[in-house]
């Protein structure tokens, strides 16, 4: 490998600078600095001194961060800066069809907290798998069925709605679906973070929050267990609203 040939292919590479490229983009400016030396072997070659030198990050397979060797990056910055268009980008090529975040980030999301979780659930028709998305952090693919011929996404989606975060936008558990999936099988880590929050919904949107939702959701024999629990937290906080729950529970649902 020349050093013309390298010092050629770092200019190319500095036009996209604090962007995100694709392996193909990589494949195309490799391929024009080497022109008629270019082989797969010193594309790998050529990748790899790109990287020890702080040119090129490797973010995830076939994903790469251009960078300035004289920016050290933290994991963090890197993360604030590109985990969202990696979930997005993740979604859009290893995800058939529709789909939203659900349980306790889609509940933080309604609440305007934006941290990145180290485990993303996202429901939709098709996919269960757990996959890296970016360093450590994973997305959780769920499907939401009723049984194997009765697939009740598309009931709950209508209960979602898009948020935008920076520059992407993503459908999420609307307020009412997202308190009733954190409360459905909370981890003994995860439980007394998600009732805190409940609470907390609850003191502020006590007089707005739609009982027709659950009702619904009561009607498809979907998260009984959850609105027992939501009747729980509600009769520490409200009276109007636990009647309306404990009523909700006696008419389409059953007390655990």
């Amino acid at each position: 490998m020349s050093n013309r040939a390298f010092d050629n292919l770092v200019k190319k590479l500095m036009k996209y600078k604090g962007k995100l490229i694709d392996g193909e983009k990589v494949w195309v400016l490799l391929k024009s600095s080497l022109a008629e030396d270019f082989s797969i072997q010193k594309m790998y070659k050529m990748i790899y001194y790109l990287k020890i030198r702080g040119y090129l990050e490797n973010l995830k397979k076939n994903i790469f961060f251009v960078k300035d060797p004289d920016h050290i990056y933290t994991k963090e910055e890197i993360m604030d800066l590109f985990y969202r268009t990696i979930v997005k980008k993740h979604c859009t090529d290893f995800l058939k069809g529709n789909r939203y975040i659900w349980w306790l980030k889609a509940l933080e999301l309604n609440l305007a907290s934006y941290d990145i979780p180290d485990e993303l659930s996202i429901v939709n028709q098709y996919k269960q798998a757990t996959e890296v998305v970016m360093f450590d952090k994973q997305i959780v693919f769920k499907t939401y069925a009723k049984n194997k011929t009765d697939n009740l996404f598309r009931f709950f989606r209508k209960l979602t709605k898009p948020i935008k975060i920076g520059k992407q936008t993503f459908p999420i558990a609307g307020l009412e679906l997202a308190i009733l999936e954190s409360l459905y099988n909370p981890g003994m880590i995860s439980q007394w973070y998600i009732n805190e929050l409940v609470k907390k919904v609850l003191r502020k949107y006590h007089k707005t929050l739609d009982v027709k939702v659950r009702e619904s959701i009561l009607r498809k024999n979907k998260h009984n267990t959850s609105i027992n629990r939501l009747y729980m937290l509600a009769r520490t906080i409200h009276p109007d609203l636990t009647d309306k729950l404990k009523n909700l529970i006696k008419k389409y649902g059953y007390f655990i």
